[in-house]
């Protein structure tokens, strides 16, 4: 019986196109995109945790210097966040998230947008990541206020940021006030 050609062509024909088809179906897999960088939320308030301490946080859109002198004075400031930390052994560190725009969120019956702060567990300071950022699930923060460990402050007013700070990742040494000075007030952004 004579060899055939057209079956062991059909059969290396069959092969090729699917050897092809592999290769092209294997080497259009989507490739993976890089998570966007989320925005910056908050700042960071770094403090000495050698002495209790009060950190009070004012609604957006409130004079800082009526919630100082309201603390100052031991009167609570409405919508404001107040957090008392206690004495301990290294540092304590907060995120006081930014004001969003009024059209998004709650307001208090004086029409401002209440205030928060995020108190991280860690007794050790946070280090920055490669962009400068300090991130605790999902907030992020450029900027740090500081508090030296010398500081008799132990009420400190820390102002959230109404709009992004015009200095990316500034970093903010917190003194206490002269006629006060178990008060230190943090700037505005």
């Amino acid at each position: 019986m004579p060899f055939q050609k057209a079956p062991l062509i059909a059969g290396v024909a069959l092969i090729l196109v699917v050897g092809i088809g592999v290769l092209v179906m294997g080497g259009s897999k989507k490739k993976s995109k890089a998570a966007p960088i989320p925005p910056v939320s908050a700042r960071a308030v770094v403090l000495p945790a050698s002495r209790s301490r009060t950190v009070v946080v004012p609604p957006c859109n409130t004079p800082v210097s009526a919630t100082a002198r309201n603390a100052a004075g031991g009167k609570p400031t409405p919508g404001a966040t107040t957090v008392q930390l206690p004495a301990g052994s290294g540092v304590r560190t907060l995120l006081v998230p930014h004001c969003q725009p009024a059209k998004t969120g709650s307001t208090n019956a004086e029409g401002s947008i209440p205030s928060a702060a995020f108190v991280l567990g860690d007794s050790k300071r946070l280090a920055k990541d490669a962009e400068g950022r300090i991130e605790s699930d999902g907030v992020i923060a450029e900027s740090q206020l500081l508090l030296t460990e010398g500081s008799n402050a132990s009420t400190i007013v820390v102002p959230p940021c109404a709009k992004p700070p015009a200095e990316q990742g500034r970093d903010s040494v917190l003194s206490a006030n002269k006629r006060k000075p178990d008060l230190a007030v943090g700037p505005a952004c």
